[in-house]
């Protein structure tokens, strides 16, 4: 069971969609999860601990016991699949967060943390409320309305920032740095500061992950494609820049990208690894 909500304003110009989801045990264990630029808090309702992995070889897991905060990534994430769940999802818009973790958002890029380091005893308090609830979408209410509460504490958005994202957003296969700074009438070195404290990323790297953003949809219902036209019509130099920034940024060369679902463009399941064979066999 997956349901997704558009929040109302004001909310909706920092969270792009409040989610439930809920499902028995997967064939997998393990999903790599994509980079989208944009920061997510996660709450189990049902396990008690999420599983994240520190590195691509997905030894070192992290059991996160209560819910989390994933900052921006420009990288992929593995994630532990295993066993039946059910969360509660709040996926912001990029440089949305800033109004709920301010200046922390630097120092989560790449990075999930537990969300009680940062809202304190609040963290708790709302798993509690969303464990209680009686529906999944009394469950989104409960979320939509604690987001709300902390928005009225929120400092104003930086125009700045709000101004880039914009401009990269227009059109991000051809979204360059350079031209945005320059017309934001700041220094690169306010625009990269100013624009980092508010997404989690520089712009070079949010433009990089907003371009492949751009790309995943199209092979993910099509699957396969012409790579030099994919390449030339999502704004990269050629064929062989496309294919080494899609590794960059995924850990996977583009015809091995298999998503769980088409409409999950972000999520990739692991395969798991083929089975020891017995001590003493050929």
């Amino acid at each position: 069971m997956f349901l997704s909500q558009r929040p109302a304003a004001p909310l909706a110009a920092h969270v792009d969609c409040l989610w439930y989801s809920a499902r028995g045990a997967l064939p997998h264990t393990r999903e790599r999860s994509l980079p989208t630029g944009c920061a997510d808090i996660v709450v189990p309702l049902l396990q008690d601990h999420l599983v994240r992995y520190d590195d691509a070889s997905g030894l070192a897991a992290r059991h996160l016991r209560g819910a989390i905060v994933q900052g921006a990534f420009d990288r992929f994430g593995l994630r532990g699949t295993e066993g039946p769940s059910a969360v509660v999802g709040v996926h912001f818009r990029p440089g949305g967060a800033a109004a709920f973790f301010g200046g922390a958002l630097r120092a989560l890029r790449n990075r999930t943390e537990l969300l009680e380091d940062l809202w304190g005893p609040a963290a708790r308090t709302l798993r509690e409320r969303l464990q209680a609830a009686a529906s999944p979408q009394q469950a989104l209410q409960v979320m939509h309305g604690h987001l709300l509460q902390r928005l009225q504490h929120a400092p104003p958005p930086d125009p700045l920032s709000a101004f880039a994202i914009l401009a990269f957003g227009r059109d991000p296969g051809a979204a360059r740095v350079a031209p945005v700074q320059r017309a934001s009438g700041s220094t690169p070195s306010q625009f990269i500061h100013r624009f980092e404290q508010a997404v989690g990323l520089t712009p070079k790297r949010y433009a990089r992950v907003l371009r492949l953003g751009e790309l995943l949809p199209t092979l993910a219902r099509c699957g396969p494609r012409d790579w030099a036209q994919l390449a030339a019509g999502g704004g990269y130099a050629d064929q062989s820049h496309l294919i080494r920034e899609f590794r960059l940024l995924t850990g996977l060369a583009p015809g091995a990208y298999r998503p769980v679902r088409s409409d999950q463009p972000t999520h990739v399941a692991v395969p798991e690894p083929e089975p020891a064979p017995p001590f003493g066999a050929p």
